[in-house]
């Protein structure tokens, strides 16, 4: 629970919230909240339309005191006219989605412009009356400012109706103490377990009464709830009870003692098998796993006793007798899956024109009959085409006989019904082919299965099953064969032993078939059954490890028991987090059976029995669509679910949604394929959290977007390209002034052509888009096209087999949260190919700290309305909401359709890294300042002293791009930031900022005004950012100064470096810029400050990471890193000073691979000398260096001390003079020049002549 003071000021804020009043953006639609209270909601659209998907529907979500939907009264308005086709049923304004999220209840409204015909409304007022009932008491916690506030429209309303979760309604069962033995099936049949194989498991002291034993199966007996449970947006009740016990019968348990010739048999279903609903028998097909996990006990207390089968009281004959029953036989292999995705597998490709041939047993028919059936097809195209709607066509042949037929158009499955006339099928082997008589060379269909049900005759030769073909009615079932076991096994669970009549080789059973029903039996004798050997035994099994009222945690990780350990790190890092084995889940949720639904039951479990409801849940392991690895290459650790068989995408949102498709926690997936992975995801978050680098980059958000031509070609497609623009424009309008906007629009920069248009590239835009990531962003979001491995046609972010942009990625733990509006992007479902998504996230201590993008493709219109959400919520109310990733992921979780498509790669529970407190009290003065004038950042904070950065910046201007759309001229426009002026570091204290600044003459003298974004840091993790805006500028006094700035270069150590020096590979080289004036780093045409690197001929725009010195308004450096390939640097740096006086310096410099201790380049200058020379030499190594002068006979003249040198360059000076000071004879001498440090020496020998 949380405090009163912690929801109090959670509630004041949210009463801001409301009283700023609300404003959103959905597509080209504008909703604004007129009126908002306990009686009604009076929401205003307007629509300004640019293209067809500005016509398309929108979701909002609304909280309501009831479950009791109300009728929305719409007022339409300005009707205006459209030419596009918009489909049927788009015009609705209606409820989509009604449903108790958190506690409250909810519904999900549709909101749509369109009119009739062609004609839409630009505005729309939509009143919504609610009938009040109010709760006595909002019980908020901290789960619904977390899930419910991000996505609720009327949030400061409607938190007042939240109820109280239910607690502590779930089914729990008590299950005796004892030893377990858990064995796997594959069918539906009647088993047999030896006594010896299950005393083989004990030792030989071991005494336990048969009678005892009981046999458990999952909830589910055999089969899978996932499917049925995960495709609808069905309310999850209650959870089921994890093991139910079913009756067996044991052979010699009447003496209490199991001996080796005794056995069990029992019916048990396997994963797969036909199912009967009241009076249908219907297949019900698998698709998440293979075996079915049965459970045996042996009860520690011997006087329990076991569920046995029952026989069924004896009937007197039937008023008519049968020797035949009905058999259902289903065919299918499931071996590919078209589309990768969802649930969707077949068996055999047909080639168009081609046939599959099929044998199948069919066993003892009655050939005089009919045989019913049908058969299943599977849409594909050779070639995929846009709207996958090739027609196929295939045609069904038995024994030569063609008995059905059907066409279709789509990729889709595809079923037909058919009837097989008497005489056609014989016993045995039949033979069935498929053909493919498409028209449509594209058609390639997939055959998917074969049903029969048909009138068998009750011939005994091996255990068998069949139906009841009468109803209503006293029976005898004649069966050919004696010493026969029949159960009925209608009710699959309780098992009932039918008696029986044997005489002359034949069995007799008579029974009463009830009305409206179908009897279901199973013949067999016990000697044929299925013997199970592999038994696995677990003394002292628990089955609450996680299925229990005492745990508690509002963080969750979920994985396999082997990533348990590396995960701890992460999960002792959160707040009362805990780590679940996905092993622990599937024994305690779906009786040991790998039902990804069984995910869902836990989590249900958790929110109702626990304590304290779980808030976030983190997937620790990668997934795929292949639960049942039928391709041999799934690497699937935490299952996700696959929605749908026609245009399916995967989705972890509704293991949460317990009451419709609204999550009810917040989710996220880290895809761990390792061990290492996890390991090294859980370093790089603690290591981002604990230790997050301070700086301006927390208050930068770059923003991409895609160019208006690729691919689009039809004209109607060129507002979808102009729209990538227009929506990161939109976006823009949501973030703040204190927030600085890196806009890398691909429309702006050069084509480079590889051949083709399929092959233009953009390689500045990436080579941009790289430096704005390695400098450091805190937010990135993409809007454009894409696919699972890159952004843009273009091929702006790409991995492939060739190239791998994410190793060009270094933001030295400046880790961005990346938000890409794309398609695809986050299809992490894939078995042979890793999203970059997937890949990003991995990344060891770089790359990215959470990703959220798309699974599947998304509509350009559900796309900006769910990116509008998400940039609504971090900013909400102008300031930055304190969300977590999760949190921040629930503002598209409305109900839509779409909403499912957004995923979270990362761990949900981490906080968004941007800063929490907005300094508001900021000004400049003065407030007009002229050029070259200093001015001054002023403001008041809640923290003594500390340090921070700023820049000031030119109004953002207006560009408009002109472009090629066909052989069409086209144009688009936008917000360009206005140029960096100054860019400082500064310190504070007494609770003051006052940071000095020069205005530079570079100003554009544009409309608007120039800002200041700041930041600091201080005392306690204190940080904080703020803007000072409306600052004017005005032209100052011509500058006397005529001098540019003084370019030196310096080791990392401070050792100033000239022409021809060594530095070490990989050694940094600080490039020094001073001037009374200050720095130009304003980037302008002809005034930028570049660094020209002469031996690779490449040019380096260098302003944006020139770095003026603390409090300094002259000085400041530039860090240069050479790589570590180059053999030796030869640079240009030109720089311009505020008053625009540029200057440039050169240098070169050679590199030394070695740690070799040595004397380089010793000469001595002039030589021969008059009066006076100088040595001038470089040194590998700091060392004490000294010169020895010697006549050519030896004799030592003098020795000159010079002291200490660093590395690098030295000069010493010498008169000519002897030890005692004494002009030394014209002539020609030796010099040795001695180095030497701790531990080594080294020295240069040369000649020197003296001339006077």
């Amino acid at each position: 629970m949380l405090t009163k003071q912690i929801i109090a000021k959670m509630l004041n804020k949210s009463v801001i919230v409301y009283c700023i009043g609300l404003s959103f953006l959905f597509s080209q639609s504008s909703l604004k909240i007129l009126s908002s209270n306990e009686t009604e909601l009076i929401l205003e659209v307007n629509t300004n339309l640019q293209s067809d998907e500005d016509l398309k529907s929108f979701e909002i979500l609304i909280g309501l005191p009831n479950s009791i939907l109300p009728k929305i009264e719409i007022i339409r308005s300005n009707k205006k006219i459209h030419s596009y086709d918009i489909s049927k049923g788009s015009h609705q304004i209606k409820w989509v989605n009604n449903q108790k999220v958190n506690g409250l209840n909810t519904a999900t409204l549709q909101i749509s412009p369109l009119g009739k015909s062609y004609n839409y409304f630009g505005k729309l007022t939509i009143k919504i009356p609610f009938s009040f009932q109010r709760t006595e008491e909002s019980n908020l916690e901290k789960i619904h400012f977390d899930l419910l506030r991000p996505k609720l429209i009327n949030w400061d309303i409607a938190k007042n109706w939240i109820g109280k979760l239910e607690k502590g309604f779930l089914k729990n069962s008590s299950l005796p103490e004892g030893t377990w033995i858990k064995f796997a099936i594959d069918n539906d049949n009647i088993y047999k377990i030896d006594g010896k194989s299950i005393n083989s498991l004990f030792p030989t002291t071991s005494n336990f009464d048969p009678r005892s034993i009981m046999l458990f199966s999952s909830s589910a007996f055999g089969r899978d709830k996932t499917y049925s449970e995960s495709q609808s947006s069905t309310q999850l009740k209650e959870v089921p009870v994890n093991l139910l016990e079913i009756p067996i019968a044991i052979f010699g348990e009447s003496d209490g003692n199991l001996s080796d010739e005794d056995y069990l048999f029992f019916y048990a279903r396997g994963p797969s098998g036909f199912n009967i609903n009241t009076d249908k028998v219907k297949w019900h097909q698998n698709l998440y796993f293979n075996k079915s996990i049965y459970w045996l006990l042996i009860p520690n207390d011997n006087s329990l006793r076991g569920q046995r089968i029952n026989t069924a009281n004896l009937i007197n004959d039937g008023p008519f007798e049968v020797d035949y029953g009905v058999v259902f036989n289903h065919y299918e292999i499931d071996n590919i899956n078209p589309q990768e995705s969802g649930l969707l597998w077949g068996n055999k490709m047909i080639s168009n024109g081609a046939s599959i041939v099929e044998s199948i047993e069919i066993l003892f028919p009655m050939l005089q009959a009919k045989v019913d059936g049908s058969f299943g097809m599977i849409g594909n195209e050779k070639i995929n085409t846009r709207y996958k709607n090739t027609n196929h066509s295939v045609a069904l042949y038995g024994n030569d006989q063609k008995i059905a037929e059907f066409d279709w158009e789509n990729t889709g499955s595809k079923t037909a019904d058919f009837s097989i006339d008497a005489g056609i099928i014989k016993d045995g082997l039949n033979t069935f082919k498929i053909t493919n008589q498409s028209l449509n060379s594209n058609s390639e269909p997939f055959f998917d299965y074969i049903n029969f049900s048909y009138q068998r005759k009750l011939i005994y030769d091996k255990p068998f099953e069949f139906f009841s073909s009468v109803q209503s009615t006293e029976i005898t079932f004649k069966i050919n064969g004696e010493n026969v076991i029949i159960w009925d096994i209608s009710d699959e669970m309780t098992p009932v032993n039918q008696p029986v009549l044997s005489a002359a080789g034949e069995t007799f059973m008579r029974v009463a078939i009830p009305q409206d029903s179908i009897k279901r039996y199973k013949v067999f004798k016990t000697d044929d059954l299925n013997i199970i050997s592999e038994l696995t035994i677990t003394n002292n099994k628990k089955w609450d490890n996680l299925r229990s009222k005492k745990n508690n945690a509002n963080h969750l990780v979920i994985g396999p028991e082997s990533f348990r350990n590396a995960s701890n790190q992460l999960v002792n890092h959160r707040t009362k987090s805990i780590y679940c084995s996905l092993e622990d889940i599937y024994n305690e949720f779906s009786g040991g059976n790998e039902d990804p639904i069984a995910i869902k039951y836990f989590l249900k479990w958790a929110q109702t029995n626990w304590e304290n409801s779980p808030i976030s849940v983190l997937f620790m392991g990668d997934a795929d669509f292949d639960y049942r690895n039928i391709t041999g290459e799934s690497k699937m650790i935490v299952p996700t679910l696959q929605i749908g068989m026609l245009n399916s995408h995967a989705t972890d949102d509704r293991y949460v949604a317990f009451n419709g498709v609204i999550p009810e926690m917040t989710t996220g997936r880290f895809p761990a394929r390792s061990v290492s992975e996890v390991s090294d995801f859980g370093d790089k978050i603690i290591e981002f959290e604990n230790n997050m680098k301070n700086g301006l980059w927390k208050q930068r958000v770059t923003l991409v977007a895609d160019d208006p031509v690729r691919p689009e070609k039809e004209k109607f497609e060129l507002s979808i390209g102009k729209s990538h623009i227009h929506n990161s424009e939109k976006i823009a309008g949501i973030i703040p002034g204190f927030m600085e906007m890196k806009k890398i629009y691909l429309v702006k920069y050069d084509d480079f052509s590889e051949g083709s248009s399929l092959n233009v590239t953009k390689p500045s835009a990436t080579k941009e888009l790289i430096e704005a990531i390695n400098n450091g962003t805190s937010i990135i979001n993409y809007i454009g096209h894409g696919n699972s491995r890159q952004w843009a046609q273009e091929k702006l972010l790409m991995i492939d087999e060739n190239r791998n942009d994410i190793n060009l990625i270094n933001t030295e733990m400046k880790l961005p949260l990346w938000i890409a509006g794309t398609c695809n992007w986050g299809h992490f479902d894939k078995i042979d190919e890793e999203s970059f998504a997937e890949e990003l996230i991995r990344t060891p201590m770089d790359g990215a700290s959470a990703v959220i993008s798309t699974s599947r493709g998304i509509s350009v219109t559900s796309n900006i309305n769910f990116l509008e959400k998400i940039f609504n919520q971090i900013f909400k109310d102008n300031g930055i909401a304190n969300l977590t990733a999760g949190s921040l992921l629930q503002s598209v979780k409305t109900g839509g359709s779409d909403g499912e498509l957004f995923h979270l790669f990362g761990d949900p529970a981490m906080p968004l890294p941007l800063p929490q407190t907005i300094v508001k009290n900021a000004f400049v003065t003065p407030d007009t300042l002229s050029t070259l004038e200093i001015g001054v950042l002023n403001a008041q904070i809640d923290n003594a002293s500390g340090t921070g950065k700023f820049i000031l910046q030119d109004p953002p201007v207006e560009v408009l791009v002109d472009f090629y759309f066909g052989s069409q001229k086209e144009s688009v426009s936008y917000l360009e930031n206005g140029s960096k002026l100054f860019k400082g570091d500064f310190t504070y204290s007494n609770n003051t900022i006052s940071p000095k600044f020069r205005v530079p003459k570079d100003i554009s003298f544009s409309s608007g005004f120039a800002s200041i974004r700041f930041n600091l840091t201080g005392e306690n993790r204190f940080e904080a950012i703020g803007v000072a805006s409306n600052i004017s500028f005005s032209p100052g006094v011509p500058s006397a100064d005529v001098d540019g700035p003084i370019i030196t270069f310096l080791t990392k150590s401070g050792r100033v470096l000239r022409n021809s020096d060594h530095i070490k590979i990989g050694e940094e080289i600080q490039i020094r810029l001073s001037d009374p004036n200050g720095i130009n780093i304003t980037n302008r045409k002809g005034h930028e400050m570049i660094l020209f690197d002469k031996i690779k001929s490449v040019e380096y725009y260098i302003a944006d990471r020139f770095e003026y010195d603390i409090n300094s308004l002259t000085t400041g450096t530039f860090i240069f890193k050479p790589d570590l390939s180059d053999e030796e640097i030869y640079i240009n740096v030109k720089a311009w000073d505020n008053a625009n006086n540029p200057n440039e310096e050169k240098i070169i410099l050679e590199l030394t691979k070695s740690e070799i201790f040595e004397l380089r380049n010793v000469y001595n200058f002039p030589n021969p000398f008059y009066d006076k020379t100088q040595f001038s030499f470089e040194i590998t190594q700091g060392a004490d260096i000294t010169i020895d002068i010697y006549t050519l006979s030896g004799l030592k003249v003098n020795t000159i001390y010079s002291g200490y040198f660093n590395q690098g360059y030295g000069i010493i000076d010498w008169d000519g003079t002897d030890r005692s000071g004494q002009i030394l004879s014209n002539g020609v001498y030796l010099f040795q020049m001695k180095a030497s440090n701790d531990s080594q020496k080294t020295n240069f020998n040369g000649r020197i002549a003296i001339v006077r």
